[in-house]
């Protein structure tokens, strides 16, 4: 049967407060590093005593209806087997991130490129033949069979070339269930509550090396920067990195908190050190609502409020809806009300 006793903080476990000490080695960032990793907008520490989760990245990221399905497996613990080697995680010990390997990486891109290529030129097809129809129609000078029968030519290659993508893409899924999973054999960082440590890891994407720890460095000794980029649209969009202050230590956010706007990296950054912080609770959100029973404080804290231990689990889909509004609501008056 597996352990449920909660955890031991270690001594290095982060409290807000170390953000404040003191740092004494000098900066030995080369200029392509900060470029890279240290540049744009560097967030102050700020020491979040309650819970403002991100929305999409936080509160959503697991629904109470997933979490029931979840715990209705036989098989079902909040430390199923061989979790410590699993190369994500999200519990009460840490926040681990892996990224997709680089083949599952082209195959989804194949695939989605088939999925909206297939739809765009159908649409393509309908609507221009259907305009070249009336505007034939109305100027006798314009021959409409024989732009029909171009289009039959083009598009009876590219969508059979589409579908192909899609499906072929959808087959590899259900025929190789691991494939799809598509994520390397080790993780490429861990941010760690029990013992206040930030792990990078040197190469993820080998079975050779992909637990070989390339940094082991204190939270506190890291500095978040948000880093923006236009879309195509030129809408501006934003991402988390935490860069150490002394040593080219580097990690990328991005890869669990996604790109989104400013509001939600802001509200992302504050539950990275609401989790990490010892003396707070972890993070009130459902997906981490199966770990609450297994960190210290948080059992200590959730019995003096009287929170009552299936509080999303038991929730249903309108009730959750509403939390979403009133969550986005009160994440705009924090940061810009």
């Amino acid at each position: 049967m597996t352990d449920l006793t909660p955890i031991t903080y270690a001594d290095t476990a982060h409290t807000s407060e170390k953000f404040l000490w003191p740092r004494s080695e000098p900066c030995h960032h080369g200029k392509r590093f900060r470029l890279s990793a240290a540049s744009r907008q560097r967030l102050a520490p700020r020491n979040p005593t309650i819970s403002i989760p991100p929305v999409a990245k936080g509160l959503e990221l697991i629904t109470p209806a997933q979490l029931r399905n979840i715990e209705s497996q036989s098989d079902f613990s909040p430390r199923p087997k061989g979790y410590q080697q699993y190369p994500i995680r999200m519990d009460e010990e840490c926040l681990r991130y892996s990224s997709q390997t680089k083949l599952n990486f082209i195959v989804g891109v194949v695939r989605g490129l088939g999925m909206v290529g297939f739809f765009l030129f159908l649409f393509v097809a309908i609507v221009g033949n259907i305009l070249v129809f009336f505007v034939s129609y109305a100027e006798q000078g314009r021959d409409f069979k024989e732009f029909f029968f171009m289009s039959i030519k083009i598009f009876s290659i590219a969508l059979p070339v589409c579908l192909l993508m899609w499906g072929g893409g959808n087959l590899i899924y259900r025929m190789f269930p691991n494939f799809s999973a598509g994520y390397q054999p080790g993780p490429m960082w861990e941010l760690n509550r029990r013992t206040g440590m930030v792990t990078v890891f040197a190469n993820p994407a080998k079975k050779s090396t992909a637990w070989k720890v390339a940094y082991e460095l204190p939270f506190h000794e890291f500095d978040c920067y948000i880093q923006s980029s236009p879309t195509s649209q030129g809408i501006a969009q934003y991402n988390l990195s935490l860069v150490h202050y002394s040593v080219e230590a580097h990690v990328a956010l991005v890869g669990m908190f996604g790109v989104t706007n400013r509001m939600e990296q802001l509200a992302a950054w504050d539950m990275v050190q609401h989790y990490m912080d010892t003396s707070q609770p972890l993070p009130d959100i459902p997906v981490f609502e199966m770990y609450r029973s297994l960190d210290p404080t948080t059992v200590e804290v959730d019995k003096e409020t009287g929170r009552p231990p299936r509080f999303w689990r038991d929730m249903d889909d309108e009730t959750f809806n509403q939390k979403i509004v009133e969550l986005q609501d009160r994440l705009s008056a924090f940061y810009y009300g």
